[in-house]
């Protein structure tokens, strides 16, 4: 499977990322996750499930999916039942098929076993579980993964490594140097640094793509082919931004932080739904995400109506895979203030999406009324 790629030529170097002209945006339809019907697929107080890393086999209807419940485990669960069918064990520790800082990434592997990837370590499961390879990629702190022609990759500072067939670290994109020199920039440059260690990976046959971190949101997302390839798909990020509104709380080094909300697509999770469009899924307060056609560019934004609490995973057919997360809502200064407890989902569910404004791209969500 192979998509065409827009090429466009290098512009300009900046802290030694290749930054090209994004294409231009086509018209846009506006859609909504409808709430009001559905089906409940888990719902289990003592649930904890983060939203990375995450799959979802929908041939067999299986989420794997990270819980609280096995900090050393991917947990399995029937998407037509919501019960737990097993646990992939990905330890700790600084073994061959084990995780020194835990696991960070996951995707499906030829044959009907999964990749799971950690900090600079890739494992290979088998279809029945068990740990038959382990890699270690030669990328700048390389944590996300993907499969890219049947082998796992990885996203680092110059484009992306998949492994040869020989274990080998083989390049795909404009990676101009090792490692260790690469390493050597991204330690005399923080900026890089936060770039690689947020940057997120979805493949799709030989095309493997890549949006780094960028705490504006990235205008667009990289797209790189094992033939050598590049190109861009751009990232709507105008008219969709409401920082003011929302601000964030958390705990860094023991302190309470709080800070605007960041914009829905500094932090989208990538992946793609069965018409083969490319899926951006973050939060801000206005928006949930886009669906991309990587052709052709024409996209469809879905808006976020009910603030945070629902956090979409994956888009597939008209539906919408949904975690929900614990919230409480106070009012504090005479305003009212939703505090969510992210990334420790309890419940899941199905919903269909609806169209609220805007013209469809043709080909895309064909049910969608």
């Amino acid at each position: 499977m192979s998509r065409p790629t827009l090429l466009l030529p290098t512009l300009l170097l900046i802290g030694g990322i290749a930054i090209l002209p994004a294409p231009a945006v086509h018209a846009q339809q506006i859609l909504e996750i409808d709430f009001d019907s559905g089906r409940t697929i888990i719902d289990d107080e003592w649930r904890a499930m983060m939203a990375a890393p995450v799959a979802v086999d929908w041939e067999r209807n299986i989420l794997y999916v990270d819980d609280a419940e096995e900090p050393e485990g991917i947990m399995a669960f029937s998407l037509e039942t919501g019960e737990w069918l097993r646990t992939i064990a990905t330890p700790r520790g600084e073994g061959p098929y084990e995780f020194p800082q835990g696991r960070a990434g996951i995707d499906f592997a030829p044959g009907g076993g999964l990749y799971v990837s950690g900090h600079m370590r890739v494992v290979e499961y088998d279809a029945r579980d068990m740990p038959i390879r382990s890699w270690r990629p030669e990328a700048t702190l390389a944590e996300r993964v993907c499969n890219l022609g049947g082998a796992p990759a990885v996203p680092t500072l110059r484009g992306v490594v998949r492994r040869g067939p020989d274990g080998e670290s083989e390049p795909v994109g404009p990676i101009a140097e090792p490692a260790g020199v690469a390493d050597s920039v991204v330690i005399r440059d923080p900026d890089a640094y936060i770039r690689i260690r947020g940057t997120r990976i979805a493949c799709l046959g030989d095309l493997a793509y890549v949006a780094m971190a960028n705490e504006e949101g990235p205008d667009s997302v990289f797209v790189y082919h094992r033939s050598g390839e590049e190109g861009r798909v751009a990232v709507p990020v105008s008219g969709v931004r409401d920082r003011t509104g929302c601000m964030r709380r958390y705990q860094w080094g023991g302190e309470l932080v709080e800070e605007p909300c960041p914009h829905w697509s500094e932090r989208a999770r990538l992946s793609f739904d069965d018409h083969e469009n490319l899926v951006l899924l973050g939060y801000d307060n206005e928006t949930h995400g886009a669906i991309i056609n990587p052709d052709t560019g024409c996209y469809a934004l879905i808006r976020n109506t009910t603030r945070g609490q629902h956090e979409p995973i994956r888009v597939h057919a008209d539906s919408v895979l949904v975690f929900h997360n614990p919230f409480e809502v106070t009012e504090e200064d005479g305003r009212t203030v939703y505090n969510i407890t992210g990334n420790s989902a309890y419940r899941v569910s199905m919903h269909a999406l609806r169209r609220e404004s805007g013209e469809p791209c043709p080909g895309m969500l064909p049910s969608v009324r």
